[in-house]
């Protein structure tokens, strides 16, 4: 009789610890920084890889099965951009677009483009200068490939959410100029149910000044820093125009974000996070823009 005793009350208490332990490794897995979503809400969301490769910009976006890459970092940084494509599943980009011919966004391109199937191309309507660029350009012809230059703003769809392209209203390089590539910069805006993204390129302050005159800005929750946080004259205008929540700087410790910009950033009550300090996932879902960093909490 002792011993019947014994089994009723061992098997309860065992299964009140079993219950303590799940409740302990649930709540450590919501608390971990890796939130996940709700089963069925997954592609509805929208997520941006904004990857940590230094001074430059690479950057995946992924929403209802699409993927979209915004630049692709210097040479080497290609082979980190395809790691990551490999380490995720992604052996379709349906959207490739560079927003400039410089080193530090078109340098890994034509490793993406041996990566993976690529859908369409877009690109600003000009010519660039360095080496990158002409390995880029030769990759897709051998790969038959042709890219759209833009001379007018384009719109298309990304999943469930709705993508604007902006090239400048003029390629013409001013007088006296001896490099104007930034001003050229394609600028995209994402549109995610009620949450706007933006990301700017390497727009300088003339760029910025007839961005802000000629178009309909709208608040946007977050918003890619134009030229690696590089302060110019009308960084503030842009804020004030954006009104970001949140905001990230391409950088790194050998070349980091102007301390004027950051300031700016704080005085707007900006979260700013910072690439150098690892990759960064932005989320947008029906309940709003979720930015964080590996390694942080």
């Amino acid at each position: 009789m002792k011993k019947r005793l014994q089994k009723k009350i061992i098997i309860p208490v065992l299964l009140f610890a079993a219950l303590i332990l799940s409740a302990a490794a649930a709540f450590a897995y919501f608390h971990s920084g890796e939130t996940q979503p709700e089963e069925g809400d997954a592609e509805n969301m929208l997520t941006v890889s904004i990857l940590k490769v230094g001074k430059a910009d690479a950057m995946i976006f992924r929403c209802g099965g699409k993927t979209m890459i915004i630049d692709c970092g210097e040479e080497d940084d290609g082979e980190e951009m395809a790691d990551f494509l490999e380490s995720s599943g992604i052996r379709q980009i349906d959207v490739l677009l560079i927003t400039h011919f410089d080193r530090d966004h078109v340098g890994g391109a034509d490793t993406v483009v041996n990566t993976a199937d690529i859908g369409r191309i877009l690109l600003p309507d000009y010519e660039g200068t360095h080496a990158e660029y002409d390995d880029f350009m030769n990759t897709l012809q051998n790969k038959g490939l042709v890219p759209e230059r833009l001379t007018g703003p384009v719109t298309f769809s990304l999943g469930n959410a709705e993508v604007l392209v902006e090239p400048p209203g003029s390629y013409e390089i001013p007088t006296g100029e001896a490099e104007y590539d930034n001003n050229f910069s394609l600028i995209t805006t994402v549109t995610h149910g009620s949450n706007r993204l933006l990301f700017t390129g390497d727009i300088e302050k003339e760029r910025i000044r007839a961005w802000l005159e000629a178009g309909d800005v709208q608040p946007c929750g977050f918003l890619k820093m134009p030229h690696h946080g590089n302060f110019n004259k009308q960084t503030e205008a842009l804020l004030k125009a954006v009104q970001p929540e949140y905001a990230v700087i391409t950088c790194s410790d050998k070349n980091p974000a102007d301390q004027k910009t950051l300031d700016l950033l704080g005085k707007y009550g900006c979260e700013t996070l910072l690439t150098k300090d690892g990759n960064i996932t932005v989320t947008s879902s029906a309940a709003g823009l979720e930015v964080r960093q590996k390694g942080k909490r």
